[in-house]
């Protein structure tokens, strides 16, 4: 992919020059201008794919996702060069109803709905007239809701997002970082877009949850993570917590949950507690373990002696175990138990995790260690 970015911002620049085109301002379509902000959003969301024309390469299979997160993914292989594609990401938006790239230097950034269609504009804005007007035209691929997309939570965890909400009616979405920044994203340009440091949380009068109070340049901005089932009028797909967003004289409502990693899946075997070497020997029932899923928001296992089931909510590096339930069985060796038991119900306690090695850790210091079974 490195060596293509010399070249690709030159034949972007070029396409309307190899396709002798010319523009004709506002020439959008009739229905993209009846269209509403809020509309055009709605239609555009998804993937979008065609065939557009090279400079100097037989054509570029191009590539477009727009997520109902405000963000895009756009993707781009030069026929006849290389199959290793040139990628680009960012926040896209609506205004005056056409769809707007952010993007850093030149390129096509701008599109029109036009019926079943997603036309690539030129940079003005304006519909590229030319023999292959058509081949600007971009088809979509994949009807799937893509806040589904399960690629799409990864990618924000690694780029280091702890909880992420979208909503629609209006479409807006929220990304927070517990140790850098909130931001809020209408996908309707006229109602802006909010970018803050994280401000201390508050906790609700009633309820679980927690609330985010900050007073910006453009506004004031409030938001509201309440832990309760909230299920998205788009996809139908089930969320943990209900969001609520104030943004001066704007409501927005919506649905959220914290991100996770998704190693943390799976069953866990306790080899190390409290600084001292767990003996397999030592258990005649069950090895100590956790068994963790995620989807459910559930972990179930053993203490040594006792079965045990609760649940447990991952957030940031923290890890929140809720009320364990446990058999009542009595067993030679019931310190390890108890001593286990009793990390597990701390809620201070945060995690490190690698594909076979999951730490437990308390004000620093390791109390646990587990190792994966396949």
């Amino acid at each position: 992919m490195r060596p293509l970015k010399f070249f690709i911002p030159i034949a972007v620049l070029l396409l309307c020059i190899t396709a002798a085109c010319s523009t004709k301002p506002g020439s959008v379509s009739q229905s993209n201008a009846d269209m509403s902000n809020a509309e055009v959003a709605r239609a555009a969301m998804g993937t979008w794919v065609g065939s557009i024309p090279c400079a100097d390469c037989p054509g570029i299979d191009y590539s477009l996702e727009l997520n109902p997160d405000s963000t895009y993914r756009e993707r781009m292989v030069y026929q006849g060069r290389s199959a290793t594609p040139f990628v680009q990401s960012g926040k896209w938006g609506v205004g005056n109803g056409r769809v707007r790239l952010t993007k850093q230097g030149t390129g096509n950034n701008q599109f029109a709905i036009d019926g079943e269609a997603l036309v690539m504009l030129d940079s003005e804005g304006s519909r590229i007239e030319s023999t292959h007007a058509e081949a600007y035209r971009l088809r979509r691929q994949n009807p799937e809701e893509p806040e589904d997309n399960p690629k799409l939570w990864r990618e924000k965890y690694e780029r280091g997002i702890d909880f992420a909400a979208v909503g629609n009616e209006p479409f807006w979405s929220l990304e927070i970082d517990l140790e850098k920044m909130i931001e809020f994203r209408a996908l309707d340009e006229e109602n802006g877009s909010v970018l803050t440091p994280v401000p201390v949380a508050e906790k609700p009068e009633t309820g679980e949850g927690i609330i985010y109070k900050v007073q910006t340049v453009s506004g004031n901005l409030e938001i509201r993570l309440m832990k309760e089932t909230c299920v998205n009028t788009m996809s139908g797909r089930e969320f943990p917590y209900t969001v609520t967003v104030l943004k001066d004289d704007m409501e927005y409502k919506g649905c959220g949950m914290y991100l996770r990693d998704s190693r943390l899946d799976g069953t866990w075997n306790l080899v190390e507690l409290q600084g001292k070497t767990i003996n397999p020997k030592n258990f005649e029932q069950n090895h100590p373990s956790l068994v963790i899923s995620l989807a459910e928001g559930r972990v179930s296992g053993s203490a040594g002696c006792n079965r045990l089931t609760g649940t447990l909510e991952p957030i940031g590096d923290k890890i929140n175990f809720g009320p364990m339930a446990a058999t009542r069985m009595a067993c030679p060796n019931m310190e390890v138990e108890n001593q286990f038991l009793k990390v597990v119900s701390n809620e201070e306690l945060r995690y490190r995790v690698s594909e076979e090695r999951l730490e437990l850790m308390l004000a620093g210091k390791t109390v646990a260690v587990f190792t994966r079974v396949e």
